[in-house]
């Protein structure tokens, strides 16, 4: 792992903010004891309101209570970070702590804390070198670090407020998800180096003659693939690459990562030229991986139909935000498994999921689950057919949507439900059947 993947996770990690701000208030307290060292007290005083000027005595006094206080906030601060992540693990999903510990808001708040925490401290000590007769502004500027302390701590209780509600968690992991499939879908490549094979290549003959397999250095889930050096090196070095390993997938340590097709041997050069393009780490994100932003929906939706919690509509909101995902991902054409050079020739293979798979894994656990419950039900199929709406030229999408329509209803008990539930149902089932142009087939998918 190069330099860059540790920046790369140093940068997304929760300490990142904190340690940035804590620099920064180290840097300020050394420039401001160097100025008040360099600049006569008359010269500043001409720039500066008087009332932010201090002697030591009284500057002491105003440090001491200032970094009392800030770390006070910072304490509380901690403590509702705390009541979130339980509120989250308990109610939600576990996987969705990650949402509110990589959100920049509570990493800033508790940055500017620690700054402000940091700056006082650190004055405290240089005073003992001035004056007492001397009037200096490192005090004053405390004091303003600590109003914006103050600030952003009534701003925090404000945020933990709104982040804790489910509906606001809900958009933020769609949000995050549409924001996926938007930048790194195609794993940040140009399409038009996506291509269907090509007549010449014969993938079966490369990889049963003449394939070297590089196994994983370490096991954890595959976290990124960076397409575009791959591409690169592929090119550069003339070799063709197929990757064994899907992003989102549990790799196991010495098990298949990647092979190198048509070539006899490589050198140890060669075995590690690419390990630096496949980030493995010990969970799943959404940098790249869709799939894990829906199963953060699936689960929550999970949740609020379970016996204990039985909160179906907060199961509604989630299914409707999959539906926009899945909607989204219609319009959006899916990356071709085999990638070309400018010279068209075979550089890199991809194990890619298709569309049928994501809508599949969006829904078949809540099928089983929510199989007697008529909301939940009706809702998928209105999900189903608000897809089949936004894409509503694209015919083979309209199958697919159809046979997994078809798939689902016969999932469901009918035989515990009522006659006015199966006429809700059937209802749903009727105007999707009359949008994809599938009437005939209505009488036999309905529930009897």
């Amino acid at each position: 792992m190069k330099l860059n993947d540790y920046w790369l996770k140093f940068r997304h990690s929760f300490w990142f903010l904190p340690i940035f701000y804590g620099v920064l208030a180290l840097f300020m307290a050394m420039l401001s004891m160097y100025l008040e060292e360099a600049i006569p007290t008359k010269i500043i005083a001409k720039y500066v309101p008087n009332a932010l000027m201090t002697d030591v005595k009284l500057g002491q006094t105003i440090l001491n209570a200032i970094a009392v206080s800030v770390l006070t906030m910072t304490t509380i601060t901690f403590s509702s970070i705390m009541v979130v992540l339980t509120t989250y693990s308990s109610q939600f999903s576990p996987r969705t702590l990650q949402d509110f510990i990589s959100d920049v808001v509570t990493q800033r708040v508790l940055g500017v804390f620690t700054g402000g925490f940091i700056y006082s401290l650190l004055l405290l000590l240089f005073l003992k070198d001035l004056s007492d007769k001397k009037l200096f502004l490192g005090p004053g500027i405390a004091v303003i670090w600590a109003i914006v302390c103050l600030g952003f701590f009534v701003f925090f209780i404000h945020h933990v407020a709104t982040w804790t509600q489910v509906n606001n968690l809900i958009d933020k992991i769609t949000t995050r998800t549409q924001e996926t499939i938007r930048n790194s879908f195609h794993l940040g490549v140009d399409q038009a180096k996506s291509k269907q094979i090509s007549v010449k290549e014969n993938i079966n003959d490369l990889e049963k003659k003449r394939k070297v397999t590089i196994n994983a250095p370490t096991s954890g889930y595959l976290q990124m693939i960076k397409l575009e050096p791959i591409l690169e090196k592929a090119t550069k070095n003339d070799e063709i690459l197929k990757v064994e390993r899907r992003i989102g997938d549990y790799v196991f340590k010495e098990t298949p990562l990647y092979s190198f097709l048509d070539t006899d041997s490589l050198t140890k050069e060669a075995e590690t030229r690419y390990e630096e393009c496949f980030l493995i780490g010990t969970e799943r994100n959404t940098v790249q991986d869709v799939e894990f932003g829906i199963q953060k929906l699936v689960e929550i939706a999970l949740r609020a139909i379970s016996p204990g919690i039985n909160d179906p509509h907060t199961a509604i909101n989630s299914i409707n935000r999959i539906g926009t995902i899945l909607s989204e991902l219609g319009e959006i054409m899916f990356p071709k498994p085999y990638y070309y050079d400018e010279e068209n020739n075979l550089r890199v293979i991809l194990d890619i999921q298709s569309y049928r798979e994501l809508l599949y894994k969006a829904f078949y656990q809540l099928r089983h689950y929510a199989r007697e419950d008529v909301s939940v039900c009706a809702s998928t199929i209105s999900v189903l057919h608000g897809i089949v709406e936004r894409n509503i030229l694209d015919r083979s999408l309209h199958k697919i949507v159809w046979d997994f329509a078809v798939y689902f209803i016969e999932g469901i008990e009918a035989d515990v439900l009522l006659e006015w539930d199966k006429q809700f149902i059937n209802e749903k089932i009727m105007r999707l059947a009359k949008t994809i142009g599938r009437e005939k087939e209505y009488q036999q998918v309905k529930l009897h």
